[in-house]
């Protein structure tokens, strides 16, 4: 039997929208049991109903990965009703775009603890149980292209990326032995709600693709090339679908240029 014919249960954070929701209901159709937390209860409900009409297991509940406690009682809960999630996908962050000096302490506190601090309680809690419990299992790390190609105006959010590369090699080293796997996946511009605080405008949209084009990166959005958030779940299945002993450390993803980018350039 192949890691990927296993029944596996699987533990997502921010599964309410986006890459999230996305990979709970490409897992709930393969039969895995599914730990969906988020903020938002409401959201986070209508998900696992669609996963159950799937025909998944499903634990669902308010997970604030900020808050240690909330992380805590969180995993209990769910490995209560499942057992120990031997797939962990960090995947909650967030991203609100602005020029560091121009920025309120409240939004740059509020993307490194999400996007980092969250992170490192969700990651310490999810491979104590796979340790303790002598199981083998996968901590999935949804980074970002911008850990490698820091933009500007997204100062905080690249620095949170950045670290989350030194925080995957580092805890690889850590569990190497324990059959715990580290993946990371460095994504690029995807549909999804991520981006829900950006200002879309036109305006905005052209004010930024050249600030990014003068420093040698793009904005996707403004050229109509984005990813689908199913494009990632396929490869998350990809990754932790590997049988034992083989491990897909780092996965880099992103849009194919437009058609005529070779010949007309980026305008």
């Amino acid at each position: 039997m192949t890691a990927d014919q296993r029944l596996r249960t699987v533990l997502i954070t921010g599964a309410s929208a986006g890459l999230g929701e996305a990979l709970a209901l490409t897992c709930a159709q393969k039969g895995w049991r599914l730990a969906l937390g988020a903020r938002r209860v409401d959201r986070i409900e209508d998900v696992a109903r669609r996963a159950r009409e799937a025909g998944a297991e499903v634990y669902a509940g308010r997970l604030d990965v900020t808050d240690e406690d909330s992380v805590e009682r969180f995993f209990d809960e769910s490995e209560a009703a499942l057992g120990v999630a031997d797939i962990v996908v960090n995947n909650a962050g967030l991203s609100k775009p602005g020029i560091l000096h121009e920025r309120a302490t409240a939004d740059i506190r509020r993307e490194v603890e999400t996007n980092l601090l969250g992170v490192l309680f969700v990651s310490r809690r999810g491979v104590a149980a796979l340790v303790e419990n002598e199981m083998r299992g996968d901590i999935v790390f949804m980074g970002s292209d911008a850990a490698t190609v820091p933009r500007p105006g997204q100062v905080t959010y690249s620095a949170t990326k950045g670290a989350l590369e030194t925080l995957c090699t580092s805890l690889s080293r850590e569990l190497e032995g324990t059959g715990v796997r580290v993946i990371r996946l460095r994504i690029g511009p995807t549909m999804s709600e991520f981006g829900a605080e950006w200002d879309l405008s036109p305006q905005a949209l052209e004010e930024r693709t050249e600030l990014f084009r003068r420093f040698g990166t793009r904005d996707a959005r403004h050229l109509g090339t984005l990813m689908q958030a199913d494009d990632i779940a396929q490869a998350i299945l990809f990754a932790v679908g590997r049988p034992p002993g083989v491990v897909i450390d780092t996965i880099d993803i992103y849009p194919e240029a437009p058609l005529g980018n070779a010949v007309k350039g980026l305008r």
